[in-house]
């Protein structure tokens, strides 16, 4: 099983997507009810993609005997994907139409939580509940999109794109555990 200090650096991984979506939402949008709905949603399909990503790992386990190798090409994407979008301008990330309703709240969520996905399916290689991992992804998830709000009503061009390297990063490392374990 992962220890908490893994679990924690995953959720803060998964949780950079979450703020830098966040960060751009705050530009404009940062009433408390923005506050709410990101981080109420965001939080939320964290908290279930693993579940899901899990579930469906757990499936493969049956039917391949590498799911290592999967997991860490998995986690090297996501990571790719991290870099590639810390690329897009600050501008590009500022909102004009409150996202926080509607298909587009649901949309938002859902592009956000797709990477806690592939780490789901991961998640299962490891023996217990993976409720708890799950639960500590999306209440870190909801601190992060609060977070992320809150800098994004100070300033467009504070720290997101950092983040998400550092988010990369961090997934890197625990894909190449996966490759070497």
């Amino acid at each position: 099983m992962l220890n908490i200090w893994e679990v924690l650096l995953i959720a803060v991984a998964m949780s950079i997507d979450a703020f830098s979506v966040a960060f751009g939402v705050g530009c404009r949008f940062n009433r408390p009810r923005h506050y709410f709905r990101l981080s109420w949603h965001f939080g939320l399909f964290q908290f279930l993609m693993p579940l899901i990503g899990a579930f469906f790992g757990r499936i493969l386990l049956k039917y391949t005997s590498n799911l290592n190798i999967i997991a860490g090409i998995i986690l090297f994407i996501i990571a790719y994907k991290m870099i590639k979008d810390a690329t897009v301008s600050d501008s590009e990330r500022c909102y004009t139409t409150d996202p926080t309703k509607g298909l587009s709240l649901i949309f938002l969520s859902i592009a956000t939580s797709m990477d806690a996905l592939g780490v789901g399916i991961s998640l299962a290689l490891f023996p217990g509940n993976i409720f708890i991992p799950a639960s500590v992804i999306g209440i870190v998830c909801i601190a992060f999109t609060f977070a992320g709000v809150y800098f994004g009503s100070l300033s467009r061009h504070f720290i997101g794109r950092y983040a998400e390297y550092f988010g990369a990063v961090v997934l890197v490392a625990i894909g190449i555990k996966f490759l070497v374990v």
